[in-house]
């Protein structure tokens, strides 16, 4: 067990002894938590070396990993505030965290979606990247079909029906369904699959592999965004191109049912997180296309 691991342990215990908090509670602060710790040690990073840059990459990094929920990444905010703020007093942790973890800056972290130029502009640079084939072809399962950052790197070649141009990924709740594959994604894919993955030397019937052969990781899948939304001015994670692919799909006119079976959610009220984007999108077009608005913005009637 690593040292960043027994901290959590001994703010766990405070929590229960100190704090009478439930097992309930306990239990989901631990699992915030592990998921933290998770990370730091996956980065080889020490909790007394977090700086506020690298607290700022974990928070977009979890933001990447959920689907765009508020809860979710406000109830990771405050298990990180409480735990950093406790190793504070013990004298485990130099930096502040008051600016850094305050309520206000919250949706600094939920995903954003990119416009249809900034993502081709990401697949352009994935084209021009150390790996083409690999990176478009990872982008092309989060964005073309719509993939959860899960499901991307899960899929098995099995899952895959290239000359039907289906793919069958399995969701949350063990459960199947059937995402259709544009052209364009179906020949990067049979590029990267035909092509590219066997010089892996693959160890494994994961579509989406590291160098090595083996089934790639969160973390490897994150740097590979990071990498090719560099130039961009928007946090992007990699649930940012499944965001991505709803929005797109909803400003072009797709019935919110159907958008509901292609992203995998058993209630539709999942699915109308994304109809406020719509319906801005909308007010954009309004206010560009309408002949009343376009007198009020030239001063030139129509």
């Amino acid at each position: 067990m690593s040292l960043n691991s027994n901290r959590v342990d001994a703010y766990l215990a405070f929590l229960g002894v100190e704090r009478n908090l439930s097992p309930a509670t306990i239990q989901s602060y631990q699992e915030d938590l592990r998921h933290f710790v998770g990370w730091l040690d996956e980065i080889g990073l020490d909790l007394k070396e977090l700086t506020p840059e690298k607290l700022d990459e974990f928070l977009t990094f979890t933001a990447g990993q959920v689907e765009y929920s508020p809860t979710s990444i406000a109830r990771h905010f405050s298990s990180l505030r409480g735990f950093l703020k406790y190793m504070q007093k013990e004298g485990e942790y130099d930096y502040s965290t008051e600016s850094m973890l305050e309520r206000p800056k919250l949706g600094h972290y939920l995903p954003q979606y990119l416009t249809r130029e900034e993502v081709d502009s990401v697949f352009e640079s994935a084209a021009n990247g150390k790996n083409p084939l690999r990176d478009t072809a990872l982008f092309e399962l989060m964005y073309s079909a719509g993939l959860r950052i899960s499901e991307t790197l899960g899929i098995k070649l099995s899952q895959l029906d290239l000359d039907n141009e289906w793919l069958i990924p399995i969701g949350k709740g063990n459960k199947q369904r059937l995402v259709p594959l544009g052209s364009k994604a179906k020949e990067n894919l049979r590029a990267w699959i035909e092509e590219g993955r066997p010089l892996t030397h693959p160890t494994t019937d994961n579509v989406i592999l590291n160098s090595r052969g083996k089934p790639m990781t969160r973390m490897g899948a994150w740097k590979i965004v990071q990498q090719h939304t560099a130039h961009l001015t928007k946090q992007v994670s990699p649930h940012t191109f499944r965001h991505s692919f709803a929005t797109h799909c909803l400003e072009a006119g797709m019935d919110l049912r159907v958008l509901q079976e292609l992203l995998g959610h058993a209630d539709i009220s999942t699915t109308q997180i994304y109809t406020h984007i719509d319906k801005e999108f909308i007010k954009q077009e309004h206010r560009l296309f309408h002949p009343r608005e376009i007198e009020e913005r030239t001063g030139t009637p129509k």
